[in-house]
């Protein structure tokens, strides 16, 4: 069975995590209720996994991440037509207005500078304007294809994050009868992610806040790829 893209960024970021804190930690396979059985030391424990986010949200989750994950989208399917055509990896950074105007010269242009002839890490710049405002491209050879969009890594860092850490614990706290039913476990943890590297993601606690933890044995706040806060 094919492993879903979102129970790979769950088991990434709890193995980046383990490796942060210097853990051994054997992850059990994919499984929901809770997210992992994690293995210590001969010793188990049901492992939660949560994404946390900046900026507004409402019902359907984060303004921030929603934007993101439409951008990455249309960003994806630019560098499927690109690929069709040429199979040569590129490192595509786009930076400005990625209006449709702006998005239907991209490719042609990059086809026309022909990088599969030049060298390993040789980078041209250009720029479009066909919409409302400028858009630049970055566009590197590269051994791995990596395309995004800078506007939404770059901005502001909310370092007041423990209301909506309280929250998250709140909340999958709830779920505590299931996840020691489904295990068998009374030792039941929550890691929470903000993955840093993009705007909706970044969020730096700081200080050591106390935190209830809601009858988890162990909470972490993972501001990935910097830290993990231990609470206990």
């Amino acid at each position: 069975m094919t492993r879903s893209a979102q129970k790979e960024g769950e088991r990434f970021f709890t193995e980046a995590a383990a490796k942060r804190l210097g853990k051994g930690w054997c992850l059990g396979p994919d499984r929901e209720k809770p997210d992992f059985v994690i293995t210590e030391d001969e010793k188990q424990f049901g492992l939660e996994f949560t994404y946390l986010f900046a900026g507004p949200q409402d019902e359907h989750g984060s303004h921030r991440k929603r934007a993101e994950s439409d951008t990455q989208k249309a960003v994806n399917t630019l560098r499927a037509e690109y690929e069709r055509n040429e199979n040569t990896p590129l490192a595509v950074k786009l930076v400005g207005d990625l209006c449709r105007e702006n998005i239907d010269e991209i490719v042609p242009i990059l086809l026309g500078l022909k990088l599969s002839a030049k060298p390993f890490g040789h980078q041209d710049r250009f720029e479009v304007d066909k919409g409302p405002a400028k858009l630049s491209v970055y566009a590197t050879r590269a051994i791995h294809a990596d395309w995004f969009y800078v506007n939404h890594r770059v901005g502001g860092v909310d370092r007041k994050p423990l209301e909506r850490i309280t929250e998250a614990i709140e909340y999958k706290a709830k779920k505590l009868p299931r996840y020691r039913e489904n295990t068998g476990l009374e030792d039941i943890r929550l890691l929470i992610v903000a993955d840093r590297r993009m705007n909706s993601g970044k969020l730096y606690l700081e200080g050591p806040p106390t935190l209830d933890l809601r009858e988890f044995q162990v909470v972490y706040f993972f501001s990935y790829p910097e830290y993990v806060s231990v609470f206990t």
